[in-house]
């Protein structure tokens, strides 16, 4: 007997949307097929997605900024779509990415963002600006020719920062800069020596004459 009144009670409900519907559609005048206002209903209990572009006035990331992925837990979980409720796919915490674009999902920002497990959509939450990104673009610059420093007499270069080593160049040696990066929280900068390019922490690097 409840089995049939839950029936009746759920039949009732839908009826009444149905109406409801097709009243709101004939007050502006449109005349709605019981499956076109059904097709109504549904759209409209669909979350509301608007570019931020055309809401948020100034958001954290722009399309093709460097993040990296945080959270609570070792996995940040990607979605297929912003405001998806399961993850399709996971970055570990700490991973970088690159920002593809953003929306906004029931008053949330989303970020798409292209990572080391593909492309995937992520809550504004679990995304911060690189670690060092601002260090790593102040101080010395591409093209600049500089000394090599240190305390022994020869230089260690490595293949990238924290790598191993490719090389070793006589102190004192005029280089050009070709780019940097941060690493655990150091600037390294990508250098041309004559004995090719290579990474060097900034303490070995001086633009004055030693």
């Amino acid at each position: 007997m409840e089995k049939k009144t839950s029936a009746r009670r759920a039949i009732v409900l839908a009826i009444g949307l149905l109406v409801l519907a097709s009243l709101a559609c004939s007050q502006a005048g449109e005349i709605l097929s019981p499956e076109e206002a059904t097709a109504r209903a549904i759209e409209a209990e669909k979350p509301d997605i608007v570019m931020t572009a055309d809401v948020v006035g100034g958001v954290d990331f722009d399309p093709g900024d460097e993040i990296e992925f945080v959270g609570t837990g070792y996995l940040v979980p990607l979605k297929k779509n912003p405001g998806d409720r399961s993850a399709y796919s996971h970055a570990a915490r700490g991973d970088l990415g690159v920002v593809l674009g953003s929306q906004v999902v029931d008053g949330e920002v989303w970020y798409q963002v292209d990572g080391p497990s593909g492309e995937g959509w992520v809550q504004a939450e679990n995304l911060e600006a690189v670690a060092g990104e601002e260090a790593a673009t102040e101080g010395f610059q591409a093209g600049d020719e500089l000394y090599l420093v240190g305390k022994g007499y020869l230089i260690n270069i490595l293949n990238e920062p924290g790598g191993r080593l490719v090389a070793n160049q006589e102190r004192g040696v005029v280089v050009t800069v070709v780019g940097s990066a941060d690493y655990e929280g150091e600037v390294w900068y990508l250098i041309d020596a004559p004995t090719g390019e290579g990474w060097v922490k900034t303490e070995n690097l001086t633009a004055e004459k030693p």
